[in-house]
């Protein structure tokens, strides 16, 4: 049964792996601003229902610390590579990305049936920020030396679905904007650079990690390595040595602990209470939708 369901799970679930995207609002090539979904698949097909997921997880060592984004709204894009609205806010609505670590923050829309390649976040620059205790310090996106003053940032999420009547239920899409790998803390300046994931009919894996004397081992590393060896996604582990792995594909994975890793940002993160020695992995198979909690991993 397993086996079928994971044979499935290759048919529905294609997207793709994390990636740096981060640009101001791109024009459109027609000169026409936003196209009516009309004139980007033919006519005016029904309106289907969608869930947009947004995960993240917590940052190695900070537990005070809140990454503040003020978003103004998703679109969806076709794949053609029109962006079609899908969700717009009057005013920001402002999410702490460490809260959605055990939740996400759903975003539900109607878009037209037809097929799409990708989730686009709109954010507004000016009131994201990063707060230590009471001390607020302003989000700079970019790189060092590569810096965007767009008012506004687009963050695209690439991930394939397919709208339309034969959805036995709503899909959901879901994102992880994966601060890890996107924040770097560098004189004084927190920048942002997104490197994100997504997946349709999203799986997550979660579990603990603990030493030989059962104590929880905090800030590891938790990699989910596909067959090819690529890290599809990744977290750390709390102070209770919990994590979870959000927006894989459904396939097979290898679960990682890395006790020492350089995110896609540079920054070494090192785990506590690690006993000495080779760190512990183990196998996950996923399908879609599933939440699989592993038996605990000692490291």
């Amino acid at each position: 049964m397993k086996a079928a369901l994971f044979l499935a799970a290759l048919a529905l679930a294609a997207c793709s792996g994390p990636g740096a995207t981060l640009s101001a609002i791109p024009s459109d090539p027609s000169g026409s601003g936003t196209r009516a979904p009309s004139t980007i698949l033919g006519g005016a097909p029904p309106a289907e229902r969608l869930t947009v997921a947004l995960f993240d997880a917590p940052i190695a060592g900070m537990p005070d610390v809140k990454v503040n984004i003020g978003i103004d709204g998703m679109q969806l894009l076709s794949s053609s590579g029109a962006a079609l609205p899908f969700v717009t806010n009057a005013k920001p609505d402002m999410v702490n990305l460490l809260d959605l670590q055990n939740h996400s923050e759903d975003f539900n829309g109607s878009a037209p049936a037809g097929s799409y390649s990708g989730v686009r976040m709109l954010v507004d620059a000016a009131s994201s920020n990063v707060m230590i205790g009471n001390f607020k310090i302003p989000i700079v996106w970019g790189t060092p030396g590569n810096v965007s003053s767009a008012p506004v940032i687009a963050v695209d999420f690439p991930c394939n679905y397919v709208l339309g009547p034969l959805n036995l239920q709503p899909p959901k899409v879901s994102l992880d904007f994966n601060v890890l790998h996107s924040v770097r803390f560098l004189n004084g300046t927190i920048y942002v650079q997104p490197n994100v994931s997504a997946a349709n009919a999203a799986a997550q894996v979660g579990g603990k990690v603990h030493n030989k004397a059962g104590k929880p081992v905090t800030s590891a590393t938790v990699l989910a390595v596909d067959p090819l060896g690529h890290v599809v996604n990744s977290t750390i582990t709390g102070n209770d040595g919990s994590y979870a792995i959000h927006a894989l594909p459904a396939g097979i994975y290898t679960i990682k602990v890395a006790n020492s890793y350089v995110t896609a940002m540079g920054e070494t993160v090192n785990a506590s209470n690690a006993d000495a020695g080779a760190a512990p992995s183990t196998t996950a198979v996923l399908v879609p939708n599933e939440n699989l909690q592993l038996p605990q991993l000692t490291d």
